[in-house]
């Protein structure tokens, strides 16, 4: 099965809760993998464990280094001694996620910027990152870029120094002097995003282990 090697003991996951009195999301590990079955732990929140009913359908998502991927499920047993644990089906099909469904995640750094005028660019002028995904960022800038404005951005990812051509998709003003301006990505290679992306994990990983999130 395609991606199935993605999947491995101790490894943290996300169980999405579409239906009942316990939606949501909520962040656990995976236990142990049989040919049929997965065992995980029961998701604790504010002390309390989850307590998840045998038969309840789930959407699982997980991360590697430079994609996100995500599988359906169903408890199939739970146990409370002597650890909590579910039992969920081991999956069909897992599928990678498309890159508009990764979340943005705050990124706070300056930046550099041109606007592309024809086959021109104008003076480099400063601004900061605010957020950053796989497919954009939100910038602050002291001038309003209308929607549709070209850019090239130069601007450090990790320890790499990229420069990332992009349309304004919406600005809004921020306060006197600064502007919110949001950017898609375009023209980017795979390779260039997948660097992205991955720091980005980088950046979960870290939030992660501070308990930011």
């Amino acid at each position: 099965m395609l991606f199935a090697d993605k999947l491995h003991e101790g490894m943290f996951i996300e169980l999405e809760v579409m239906e009942g009195a316990y939606q949501g999301k909520y962040r656990t590990k995976i236990e142990e993998i049989g040919n049929r079955i997965i065992s995980i732990g029961v998701p604790l929140v504010e002390g309390q464990f989850i307590p998840l009913q045998e038969g309840t359908s789930l959407r699982v998502i997980f991360t590697d280094d430079i994609a996100a991927y995500s599988f359906s499920s169903r408890i199939v047993k739970r146990i409370t001694e002597p650890i909590p644990t579910f039992y969920i089906e081991y999956p069909q099909k897992i599928k990678k996620i498309q890159r508009r469904q990764y979340v943005r995640v705050p990124v706070v750094q300056e930046l550099s910027y041109r606007i592309v005028e024809e086959e021109e660019l104008s003076e480099e002028k400063k601004g900061f990152m605010k957020d950053l995904s796989g497919g954009g960022l939100l910038m602050a800038a002291s001038e309003d870029l209308p929607p549709q404005t070209k850019i090239k951005i130069k601007t450090i990812i990790g320890a790499t120094e990229m420069e990332l051509p992009g349309i304004t998709l919406r600005s809004t003003k921020d306060n006197d002097s600064t502007y919110l301006i949001s950017v898609k990505f375009t023209d980017i290679s795979e390779r260039t995003r997948d660097r992205i992306i991955k720091y980005i994990f980088d950046i979960q990983r870290e939030m992660r282990r501070k308990g930011l999130v």
